[in-house]
Order: structure tokens, then sequence, then C-alpha cells
């Protein structure tokens, strides 16, 4: 049985574009597991150079944490999953435990540091669940990409009205920074489309279902409450993660299934936070108006 690993260490040294991108059940038991219960456990290190390159960029970031804050959360999110699988609602009291014998250095409390081992269990799930044998077409590559570029600019432009409107800062700047994300995610897909040597659509397709679904949004933003604007915000996200799921089946070749993915991944994490944060809106209003 190999030793268990100290959690607090960070194997990596160096920063990595999207290092990631290279290398990719049981019950819920009552008591907590070691790493070493299960061979295939072992926290890779280009799962640390991922998170180590976009941590600052996710939903759940707060300005001023370190890395080194969130590093042990990742790998308790990582290593989680395998040795207990299934869901990480499960999970999740468990978890707490373990946060508390090996958060080392982190000043993160379980709540606050649960977002970033979610996103890392996601990964981990998303590694086995997500395959490609890269035998589409070109032609059904360039389609792919295309609808997902469309998504992604009606992601930022949806986004950045968002960010406009709500009178809340935090609201603003996780907006703002979802929507920059749609824009770096828009710039990867046109480049890729060009190296193919593909036509770039310009227009997208304006009867897409998702398109609907953000100009139907835009609509609604001036003067929505926050409430409102989480709502239709997480309404938007489902369907941008409901066309990354239909691309991730389409065996794209290897190093694009590979950037789909881990673009999903961002979405699908950005539903996460704002479905919480629309939920947390939901219940003040409701405790506000039991009150008068």
């Amino acid at each position: 049985m190999a030793e268990d690993r100290d959690l607090t260490h960070d194997p990596v040294t160096g920063h990595g574009t999207h290092a990631a991108d290279e290398a990719r059940q049981q019950d819920t038991q009552a008591v907590s597991l070691s790493p070493g219960d299960r061979p295939d456990a072992a926290y890779p290190e280009s799962e640390a150079a991922y998170w180590r390159d976009v941590h600052a960029r996710e939903p759940y970031y707060e300005d001023g944490r370190g890395f080194e804050d969130y590093a042990p959360a990742y790998e308790i999110g990582w290593i989680s999953f395998a040795v207990y699988g299934g869901e990480f609602d499960a999970a999740d009291r468990v978890m707490a435990n373990d946060w508390e014998m090996r958060k080392g250095v982190s000043t993160l409390g379980w709540n606050e540091a649960r977002p970033a081992s979610r996103a890392a269990w996601q990964r981990a799930h998303n590694a086995r669940s997500f395959m490609t044998n890269g035998s589409a077409s070109r032609e059904q590559v360039l389609e792919t990409l295309n609808d997902l570029l469309e998504n992604s600019r009606d992601g930022e432009l949806g986004f950045r009205e968002a960010a406009e409107h709500t009178k809340t800062p935090r609201l603003s700047a996780l907006f703002g920074r979802r929507a920059d994300t749609c824009r770096e995610a828009a710039a990867e897909l046109q480049e890729q489309i060009q190296r193919l040597g593909g036509k770039v659509d310009e227009g997208g397709t304006v009867t897409g279902a998702a398109h609907r679904v953000w100009v139907h949004i835009r609509g609604l933003f001036g003067g929505a409450s926050d409430e409102t604007m989480l709502n239709e915000c997480e309404r938007g996200e489902d369907a941008a993660v409901a066309r990354y799921r239909k691309a991730l089946k389409q065996n794209l070749p290897h190093d694009i299934h590979a950037m789909v993915q881990r673009q999903f991944e961002g979405a699908q994490r950005n539903h996460d936070m704002i479905k919480a944060l629309r939920d947390q809106a939901r219940a003040e209003t409701k405790a506000k108006t039991d009150r008068e």
C-alpha cells in the first residue's frame, strides 16, 4: 500500500498553460479513506499545473487568496472522486472531515473550499465520462466548433449586459469574469477553425435555441432584480452546458476534444456558482417577504 500523500505539498514549481489538456462506484463510506486505499487515487501533477494556471479566474475565487489556499481543495476533490465515486454531495460530510485533517496552510474553511473541491471532482468525473476516438470528419469538427463559437459569443454579450445592470458589485465582478472567459473561449475556437482551413461563421445561427435564450435574457436585464438576473443567467448556462455535452460526443480530434472539455468544465462550474447564488438570493427574498 502506498503511503498517504501530504495534501499540502505542491508538486508543481512552474506555470503551465492548460497543462491538464495533455493528460487526462463506490458507495460513500462513513469514515475517511486514505488515497492509498485506491490505486487510481493518485493526484496527477498536470492537475496541479492546470489549477495553478486558472484558479484566479474561477467564479468562486476570492481576491487576495493565494494558490496555496485552494491547492489542497483541488487535490482532495480529485482524490475523493477516485476513493468515493458517486455524487459529490453524498461525500460532502466525509470530505469536510478530510479537509480539517489535510488542509495544511490553507486559510479556507470547508464552506469556502467546497466549490474548488467540487470543481476538481467534476474534472475527475469528466475525464472518465467523455472520451473520443478522434474519428469525426473535418466537416463535423468545423460544424461543432462554429456552433460552440456562436454559444461563446452569445454568452459574452449576455454576461456583459448582466454585469452592467446588476447593482451588486460581487455579481458584477462574477458576470464580468464569465464574459471574459466566453470571449477567450471564442478566440480559441476561432483559432482552431482557421487552423483547419474552415470558414468562421460571422453571424452564427440566429434561430438557434441557445441564441434565443440569451436574446430573451438580455431583454429582461433592465431593472431586473439580482434574483431574476441570476435565474436567467442560469438558464443561459444550462443551454451552454448542453451544447458542450453534445460537442463532447462528436469524437473530435484529441487536442480539440481536450480544449472543448476544458471550456465545458468552466461553463459547468460557473453554472453551479450562479445556481448557488440564485438559491441564496431566493432565500433572502423569501425571508424578507415573511418579515413584511
